[in-house]
């Protein structure tokens, strides 16, 4: 039988309040489409200079229907393609949550448009702050790990969180981005340290086949 379709769609914009509701229902089942699933789960974007990567289907085919998806970071944007990385129209800030009707004749792409940078430490505290010795171009979220003193290339990685553009100052974080982290015990990072950083982007989505 059709699968059943609704939703429900509000915004508010300082005085303005849109409010949209929708009902319907996919087509009925054929020989050639026999299944109308959806593929739902959560993933990190990452810095692409070109195409980014795909969103996983799972084993939904490509008769793409409604797109959800929310940018889940604190800080920094997602860049999303429904084109297969042709175009990136589509940019959402952290915390906010797009609803895209999509098609077959193209997957959908996600990455970030931030690349990856090697940057000196000046200090850490036991606080979780730390300052740069030069500053990070845009506020974001980023994969942190110690490229020299010390050589922490294989592991460990924490997570950087800069809120403005153009700042030498963060904040350290576990890999849960949540908890900060101590640099500062144990010098595990020191004025003499060089870091990389890479910009990412976790979400959540659901994509539905109809």
């Amino acid at each position: 039988m059709p699968t059943s379709i609704n939703g429900n769609v509000r915004l508010s914009y300082g005085n303005h309040v849109h409010n949209e509701t929708f009902d319907s229902t996919s087509n009925a089942y054929t020989y050639s489409n026999q299944t109308q699933q959806y593929s739902a789960g959560g993933s990190r974007a990452v810095y692409s200079a070109t195409t980014g990567v795909t969103v996983d289907l799972g084993t939904i085919d490509s008769a793409e229907g409604l797109f959800l998806v929310k940018n889940v970071n604190s800080v920094g944007s997602l860049l999303v393609s429904v084109d297969a990385g042709a175009n990136w129209d589509i940019k959402i800030p952290a915390g906010l949550v797009n609803l895209i009707s999509v098609g077959p004749d193209h997957p959908i792409h996600v990455k970030t448009d931030i690349a990856d940078a090697d940057i000196g430490v000046s200090s850490v505290s036991t606080a979780g702050a730390i300052v740069f010795d030069s500053n990070v171009s845009f506020a974001g979220t980023y994969l942190i790990n110690a490229k020299t003193s010390p050589d922490h290339t294989s592991g460990p990685a924490y997570i950087v969180k800069t809120t403005t553009d153009g700042t030498n100052a963060g904040t350290i974080y576990e890999l849960d981005g949540t908890t900060t982290k101590d640099l500062a015990t144990g010098t595990v990072y020191t004025s003499g340290t060089t870091a990389t950083i890479k910009n990412i982007a976790d979400y959540r989505f659901t994509l539905t086949e109809a």
